[in-house]
């Protein structure tokens, strides 16, 4: 078991490969089997399957290589599985697409750069992410994941380029080929034919373009167009209402930036393309929910058939260039009648109040909720700007930490700032090195890339003291140790600050807890809450931005949240009367359901 929740890795620096599999979540479509594997069925919602392990890496050339076995395509020739290497959430490293045939062959890989500004050395706090997404298109099973650095080697990657024909919905005037090609007769009524693009893409900002392929038949005339593209950016399309699917009907949300006509030759020879640029405002530095959609037009001209659509971005050509930040009035006067900007600043709490804003069709059509991170990185200082500089609304975690943001002294002293509470409750974890000592001994072998992200700091005292492992293990389960506070004095304690944040923001969260804590698990770690008690903090919020009613946030944040879970100690849960928590309840971690006899032991047995 210490093999699975250590995920056979090392800790970035200390060796040249680092086995991923068991250090990355699956979302709620993917299911962890007994041997570490992750599944996903065709049928299931396209999507992200696996992301993380959120590490910092040294400056350098890397290998991302799996094993990914994939079952019957719905689409013969079109991908089936995505990858996506991104740093701090925004900046997109590497991007490919595999199709069946290609997983088959053997091992895939993706191989990208860490630049200097995002690596280790540069202290950025800059946190790589590996998210793995399966497109809908087929059964998958991945068995294997490693990550190697390449010292030495100068990699030369391709610009990033998405197969986008399988991802692409259907209307009702086409119909689809098993090789994932699109035919439609001239006499159909003109119309889209195809549209979307899901998962949802979210794009780095600078110039792209999509090009199509096909065959048509005679035009009605030579100089006819037969095939129409468009690009709307902030197009969320998707929507279970069947009107939409209807021929003459898209869904009317999002901005057009660009639509060219393309006539028969150009769609033959393979030269249909359309050229456009994604601004910052749209763009996944900018943390905005913006995807793009891609709409082909049967225009009614001639028998079209199209048997590929790829987007790629112009990495010869000059980025899209930042636009200078607005005035703070001209930045008020052009968002006149417009949505209201919030941005939140504060820890990864803060980030589910965003999520909150961007999730809810209600708040969404009211505001524009941005996200930094409260120790910003120097790489998201002009986006920070930009976003600080057009702020309605600012809601600023209630952390120290607070006090040191990088961009304080710019922020303008008109900007309605509202302060909210940390959310952390620490008597069913007296131990944790969030409420206590620290284990300074494994964070100084892993930091800053932790495999057991919450220490324990009694673990590290009973380290120096006891040195077979087995007797320690005892010793650590009996807490008959000396100099250990009683967990009820502990507990006292924490419920003289949890009221006293009630009674300092006027809340009733910290009397919830109280009430709550010992008949449910309502926090998962001693800094990772249930949504029930986000929930709260959300209504605080809302309130005080003068948005009354419920406004729940989406079940879909459950699987983030209780991934992983820290064991409560089965005496702390007995003194404190929890009635759910004993020797053998299970919790999550990275998939697997484990026990705190499974944890601990792996804990001693990682860290020796």
């Amino acid at each position: 078991m210490s093999e699975v929740l250590a995920g056979g890795t090392s800790a970035p620096g200390a060796a040249a490969h680092w086995r991923l599999l068991g250090r990355l979540e699956n979302t709620a479509i993917g299911t962890r089997g007994a041997d570490g594997t992750i599944a996903v069925r065709r049928s299931r919602l396209a999507g992200c399957i696996l992301y993380g392990p959120h590490w910092q890496l040294p400056g350098g050339s890397y290998r991302l290589t799996f094993r990914c076995q994939a079952g019957a395509p719905r689409l013969a020739s079109q991908p089936v599985l995505g990858v996506e290497v991104i740093v701090l959430n925004r900046l997109q490293q590497a991007w490919k697409d595999f199709t069946a045939g290609e997983l088959g062959s053997g091992p895939a890989s993706v191989e990208f750069e860490v630049p200097p500004e995002l690596g280790l050395e540069a202290a950025n706090e800059a946190r790589f992410e590996f998210r793995f997404f399966h497109l809908g298109n087929a059964d998958l099973v991945v068995s294997d994941i490693e990550l190697a650095s390449l010292p030495g080697q100068a990699i030369l990657t391709d610009a990033p380029l998405w197969r986008m024909l399988g991802r692409l919905r259907k209307s009702f005037i086409g119909k689809r080929r098993a090789d994932g090609a699109t035919v439609v007769r001239r006499r159909e009524r003109a119309g889209p034919v195809l549209y979307g693009g899901w998962p949802y893409l979210r794009l780095p900002r600078g110039k792209y373009r999509l090009s199509v392929r096909g065959a048509t038949g005679m035009p009605r005339g030579s100089a006819a167009p037969v095939l129409g593209l468009e690009i709307v950016g902030r197009s969320k399309w998707r929507s279970n209402r069947p009107w939409l699917a209807l021929p003459h009907r898209l869904n009317p949300n999002g901005v057009r930036l660009a639509r060219r006509d393309c006539a028969g030759d150009e769609l033959r020879d393979g030269s249909a393309f359309l050229d456009f640029d994604v601004p910052t405002e749209m763009s996944l530095e900018a943390g905005e929910d913006a995807p793009f959609e891609f709409r082909l037009f049967h225009l009614g001209n001639a028998d079209l058939t199209v048997s590929a659509v790829e987007l790629r971005q112009l990495r010869s050509a000059t980025a899209a260039p930042a636009p200078p930040p607005l005035a703070a009035s001209a930045a008020r006067q052009s968002r006149a009648g417009e949505r209201k900007k919030i941005v939140i600043i504060g820890n990864c709490q803060a980030d589910i109040v965003r999520q909150g804003f961007q999730r809810s069709d209600f708040l969404s059509r009211r505001f524009e909720a941005k996200y930094h991170f409260v120790t910003l990185s120097e790489n998201l200082y002009e986006f920070a700007k930009r976003d600080l500089d057009a702020c309605d609304i600012l809601l600023v975690h209630d952390i120290r930490e607070w006090d040191d943001f990088p961009l304080r002294s710019i922020v303008r002293e008109d900007i309605e700032t509202i302060s909210f509470p940390v959310l952390r409750f620490a008597s069913l974890w007296p131990f944790d090195a969030w409420n206590g000592p620290d284990d300074k001994e494994a964070r100084t072998r892993e930091a800053p890339n932790l495999v057991f992200p919450y220490l324990d700091g009694l673990l590290a005292r009973l380290r120096r003291e006891i040195p077979d492992n087995e007797e320690r293990f005892r010793a650590y389960r009996a807490l008959a140790c000396e100099g250990i506070i009683s967990n009820t004095r502990f507990h006292d304690r924490e419920k003289r600050r949890l009221l006293a944040i009630d009674k300092k923001f006027g809340l009733a969260i910290g009397a919830f807890v109280l009430e709550n804590f010992q008949r449910r698990r309502i926090f998962h770690t001693t800094m990772r809450p249930s949504r029930e008690i986000l929930d709260m903090l959300m209504k605080y919020v809302l309130e005080r931005i003068g948005i009354g009613g419920a406004h729940p946030l989406p079940k879909s944040l459950d699987n983030l949240l209780m991934n992983p879970q820290v064991p409560v100690h089965p005496k702390v849960a007995r003194d404190l009367a929890v009635r759910w928590a004993n020797e053998s309840t299970k919790y999550l971690d990275h998939g697997r359901e484990i026990t705190w006899e499974t944890y601990v032991r792996s804990y001693i047995d990682h860290y020796g």
